[in-house]
């Protein structure tokens, strides 16, 4: 139990209440964000919301407002770091983030910043299916390192959002990549986003729908729901070279099943499937025939 007097600088306790919000399969309000961490460690509800307060001063934590409400999400207001290799970093923020700050633990040097600017669009990094796709991009580049002895490496992005997925895959490794999005506010995001990362002549936004390109793109990473990426399995397959990867999420865990036998159907072969919060991260190759 966090003694009710004692500021949270236990690492073992912040983990504690941090995992309360980020293993719920729903956002939570402050409100009840502050009964949940009241629950679990018998506080009063002023102890409860003064903890709140502390992770929201040490930015660990961030207040959004939607739709009349106030949620309670992880912050992005400093460096956080997303899988083994990716760290997200607001614009402007100062210093390198694997650099010791105040006594800090040092984070790991090889980790690759993604400066972002935390826009309205879908894909800044909160969702599960975002963070699933930086994972399957750790994993394609770095732990497996599937795409260690190509050249030349083209890739594609579909419904690039904040532009996230592509930034991560040319920082990864990627020669270029095509970033498409009709959305006009994403498309705006996505060019700024991509200024910030010194990305602009690796990342050309399109602004339109991605048509099927005959075996042009390496890999191919898509952030959209079941129904739009099955309609989408054809043109994903045809447009990759053999062996190449196609990184996906959207799909909800009650549908991967279905997923996974469309896209099996079309000549792709399952080497990585990962759950968070009832959302399925996948990442297939292309048999070659």
């Amino acid at each position: 139990m966090i003694p009710p007097d004692m500021k949270m600088d236990m690492e073992a306790d912040k983990k504690d209440v941090l995992n309360i919000l980020f293993q719920s399969d729903v956002k939570l309000t402050a409100q009840a964000y502050i009964k949940k961490i009241k629950e679990r460690f018998s506080l009063s509800f002023f102890e409860a919301k003064k903890i709140l307060q502390q992770l929201i001063d040490a930015q660990e934590l961030s207040y959004h407002y939607l739709y009349g409400a106030t949620y309670v999400e992880k912050s992005f207001l400093k460096p956080v770091s997303i899988t083994k290799h990716f760290i997200l970093k607001p614009p402007g923020f100062q210093g390198r983030s694997n650099q010791s700050n105040g006594g800090q633990k040092k984070i790991d040097p090889n980790k690759i910043e993604l400066i972002l600017d935390q826009g309205i669009s879908f894909g800044s990094g909160q969702h599960p299916t975002t963070q699933l796709c930086l994972a399957a991009i750790d994993v394609c580049f770095f732990e497996k390192q599937m795409m260690a002895s190509k050249e030349n490496l083209a890739g594609a992005d579909i419904g690039t959002g904040s532009g996230v997925l592509a930034m991560a895959m040319c920082l990864a490794g990627l020669t270029s990549c095509n970033a498409y999005e009709i959305d006009p506010v994403s498309i705006n995001e996505a060019k700024k986003n991509v200024a910030l990362n010194h990305l602009t002549k690796r990342i050309k936004v399109i602004e339109e729908y991605m048509k099927e390109s005959k075996n042009r793109f390496s890999i191919i990473s898509a952030n959209l729901r079941f129904p739009t990426l099955a309609a989408l399995s054809d043109m994903i397959f045809n447009s990759l070279k053999n062996n190449g990867i196609a990184i996906l999420s959207g799909v909800r865990e009650w549908e991967k099943d279905q997923f996974v036998a469309i896209y099996s159907e079309k000549g792709f072969e399952l080497v990585w499937q990962q759950d968070e919060k009832k959302w399925s991260g996948f990442v297939l190759v292309k048999k070659v025939c």
